[in-house]
C-alpha cells in the first residue's frame, strides 16, 4: 500500500492556523512586527468560517469609545464584561480585551474601514445585551466580512503566503514541550506538508459544527481544541455554548433578537401553535416575546420559546426537523423596523416573510468555551503555542456580551501576531524535528494500515451531529448526557479498533471525527458535572442556578488518553489605570 510520506517542507518563523478575523488581524501583526509568517486555512480564504460568514441584524463590535455616550469608557466595558462572566473568566484578558479594543477600532480605520458614522463624523454606536451605555460599531450591517476583507487587503500588501484547503492536524513539539512544526495535508493535492516553525498561532474557529444545524461552514468541528488538548492544553468553559432559533432551508440565517419584536408565530408540524401549546398560563407569551434574544438563555421568560422548539423537534417536527414560522398578519410595519436584514436576506433565499411559511430549528452559533491561553500574548502551556479567537478560553463564560466576539479576534489577534513573532525571532530550531515527525508519520500510517474495518466515515460524522443535537443541545439532563457519552465513546472505540474504512483519500475525514469526539466528550463532560442550570446551560433535573457550589469554571485535560475534569475559579483583580480611547 502507499503510505503518507513528506512531500513538502515549509520552514517559516509564525504558522497562523486558520482564515477569519483573529487569524486575519494575527497574520497581519506577526507580518507588520517583521516574521516570515504563513497561513494554513481548512477550506477557501475568505470563503469559509464564521467572520467571512457571519450574519445578525445587531451584528458589531464593541469598543467603549464614548461615540454614543461620552460616559461610556474601558472600564465600564471591563466590568460589564466581568459581570456577564464573573468567576468563569480571566480578569486580566477581560480587561486587556476592554483597555485595548479602541486602539484596534483605530487600527481598522487606519487601513480603510468605514465605519457607519453620525453626522458630526462620530461612529455610530449601538446598545448590546450585558452594555450599560451603546458600544457596538458597526460596517453597513455586515461588519464581520468587511473586517475581514480589510484585512485581506493588508495580509496581501505584506505578501503573506496563504495555504487553501490545508489542513493542520498535529502539532509537533520537542522534548521540552516546545512547538517544533506542524503537519498538515492539502486536500486539493494529497500532499504532506511539514511546517517547519517555532511559533503556532492556533485562530481556528470553533466547534458548531459538532451540531446538526448550525452558523458558518461546515469545516468548523473542533479541530483546534482537539489538537491542544492532545498537548495537554486544557478546555474550559465547554459546556456554555450560544444557541438559538434559526431559519434552516435553504441554507442557515440566524434570527436574531429584533425578529422577535414582530411576535412571528411558531407552529409544530400539526398546526398547532407551540407556545399556546408549551408555556404556562402564569406565564404571559408576550414577555416570551418581548425578552427574547440570541442565544437561549434561562434568565428570562425567552427560556420557554427555545425549549418549546426542541420539544416539538423532538414530537411533531416540521420534514427537515424543525417547526413552522410565519409572520402576523398586520405586522409589515414592525418587521420592515425591526428585522429588515433578516427579510432581505430570506428573500434573497426564496421566502417571502409576509407570504411564506419556513422552517425554524435551534442553531448553534458560537462556543464560549475554548483552549486555555494564560496570558493576554495568547500564550499557553505549550511553549510556543499561542491561541486566539474562538478556539481561545478564560475570556467568556456563560454569557458573552454583544460585540465583544469581533472584539477579542481584533485584540488577541494582534497581540498573538506580535508575540508569537518575538518569540520565534528568539528561538532556536529544533535539531531532532526529524525524528519527532518520523514518529507522527508512524502513527498516522499505522492508524491507516490497521483501519480495514466496513463501517462508514460520513456516517459516524452525521451520527455525532445527530447525537450532540438531541442530547446536548438546550434542554439537558444525565440521561440525555450519558447517552451522548456513551455513543462518543462507542465511537471513539471503534476508530481506536480499525473498524472503519480509512485510507489516504479520506483520511482528513477521518482525522475530523476524531477531533469531533474530542471536542464533543469535553462537552458533554463538562455538561454533566455542572448540576445546576446557569444561563445558556440549562439541566432539567437541576433546574435551579446554584452560586454556592458552581461560581467557577470546568476545564477538562488529557492524561494517558482520558479525559480529566477539574474546576476553577477566577478572582476578581482591580483595575488600576484607565485606558483613554484615542478615536
Amino acid at each position: 500500500m502507499s503510505y503518507f510520506k513528506i512531500d513538502r517542507i515549509i520552514e517559516i518563523e509564525v504558522l497562523v492556523v486558520g482564515g477569519g478575523g483573529a487569524a486575519a488581524r494575527a497574520a497581519l501583526s506577526a507580518a507588520q512586527a517583521g516574521a516570515d509568517v504563513r497561513m494554513a486555512i481548512k477550506a477557501k480564504w475568505l470563503g469559509s468560517g464564521s467572520t467571512a460568514t457571519a450574519f445578525s441584524e445587531l451584528l458589531a463590535i464593541a469598543a467603549a469609545i464614548g461615540h454614543a455616550d461620552e460616559r461610556d469608557h474601558p472600564e465600564i466595558h471591563y466590568e460589564d464584561t466581568l459581570d456577564a462572566g464573573r468567576g468563569f473568566i480571566d480578569p486580566e484578558l477581560v480587561w486587556t480585551l476592554a483597555s485595548e479594543v479602541p486602539d484596534r477600532i483605530q487600527d481598522l480605520i487606519d487601513i480603510g474601514l468605514n465605519f457607519d458614522k453620525v453626522e458630526d463624523g462620530k461612529l455610530v454606536q449601538g446598545m448590546s445585551d450585558f452594555a450599560t451605555y451603546p458600544r457596538t460599531c458597526r460596517v453597513n450591517g455586515v461588519t464581520a466580512r468587511h473586517i475581514l476583507v480589510a484585512l485581506a487587503k493588508q495580509i496581501k500588501n505584506h505578501n503573506v503566503p496563504i495555504d487553501e484547503n490545508t489542513t493542520v492536524f498535529k502539532l509537533i513539539t520537542d522534548k521540552n514541550n516546545k512547538i517544533s512544526g506542524a503537519l498538515a495535508i492539502n486536500k486539493d493535492t494529497e500532499e504532506m506538508i511539514l511546517y517547519k516553525t517555532p511559533s503556532v498561532i492556533l485562530a481556528c474557529g470553533g466547534a458548531h459544527h459538532i451540531y446538526k444545524y448550525a452558523v458558518g461552514t461546515s469545516d468548523m468541528v473542533g479541530n483546534g481544541y482537539a489538537m491542544a488538548n492532545e498537548l495537554g492544553v486544557p478546555l474550559i468553559n465547554m459546556e456554555f455554548i450560544q444557541i438559538g432559533p434559526g431559519a434552516i432551508q435553504p441554507s442557515i440565517t440566524l434570527l436574531s433578537g429584533p425578529v422577535w419584536k414582530a411576535r412571528p408565530i411558531l407552529t409544530n408540524n400539526k398546526g398547532e401553535d407551540i407556545l399556546e401549546k408549551h408555556v404556562p398560563q402564569h406565564v404571559d407569551i408576550d414577555d416570551v416575546y418581548n425578552h427574547k434574544v440570541f442565544p437561549f438563555t434561562i434568565s428570562t421568560a425567552a427560556y420557554y420559546l427555545d425549549t418549546s422548539i426542541q420539544k416539538e423537534l423532538e414530537s411533531n417536527p416540521t420534514p427537515n426537523g424543525g417547526v413552522w414560522c410565519t409572520m402576523r398578519p398586520g405586522s409589515e410595519s414592525i418587521v420592515d423596523q425591526k428585522m429588515p436584514k433578516t427579510k432581505g436576506v430570506l428573500k434573497s433565499k426564496g421566502i417571502d416573510v409576509f407570504k411564506d411559511k419556513f422552517e425554524v430549528a435551534l442553531v448553534a452559533q458560537c462556543m464560549n468555551g475554548g483552549a486555555l491561553i494564560e496570558s493576554p500574548d495568547g500564550t499557553t502551556n505549550v511553549s510556543g503555542l499561542f491561541i486566539a479567537g474562538e478556539t481561545a478560553g478564560g475570556v467568556r463564560g456563560p454569557d458573552r456580551p454583544g460585540g465583544n466576539s469581533l472584539a477579542e479576534g481584533q485584540v488577541f489577534g494582534h497581540r498573538t501576531g506580535s508575540a508569537a513573532a518575538a518569540y520565534s525571532q528568539k528561538t532556536t530550531s529544533n535539531e531532532s524535528l526529524e525524528q519527532e515527525t518520523l514518529a507522527a508519520l508512524n502513527n498516522l500510517n499505522s492508524w491507516i494500515e490497521n483501519s480495514k474495518g466496513k463501517k462508514d466515515l460520513v456516517e459516524a460524522v452525521e451520527s455525532v451531529k445527530e447525537t450532540m443535537y438531541k442530547n446536548c443541545l438546550v434542554i439537558r439532563n444525565e440521561e440525555r448526557l450519558d447517552t451522548a457519552l456513551k455513543h462518543v465513546n462507542e465511537l471513539e472505540r471503534s476508530l481506536e479498533a480499525g473498524e472503519y474504512q480509512i485510507n489516504m483519500q479520506n483520511i482528513s475525514a477521518a482525522i475530523d471525527l476524531k477531533h469531533m469526539l474530542v471536542t464533543s466528550k469535553a462537552i458533554i463532560l463538562s455538561a454533566k458535572t455542572r448540576t445546576e442550570s446557569r444561563s445558556c446551560h440549562y439541566r432539567e433535573d437541576y433546574p435551579n442556578k446554584d452560586d454556592a457550589n458552581w461560581i467557577k469554571s470546568i476545564y477538562v485535560t488529557q492524561k494517558d488518553g482520558e479525559m480529566q475534569v477539574n474546576t476553577r475559579q477566577w478572582l476578581s483583580k482591580r483595575v488600576s489605570e484607565r485606558s483613554e480611547s484615542k478615536l
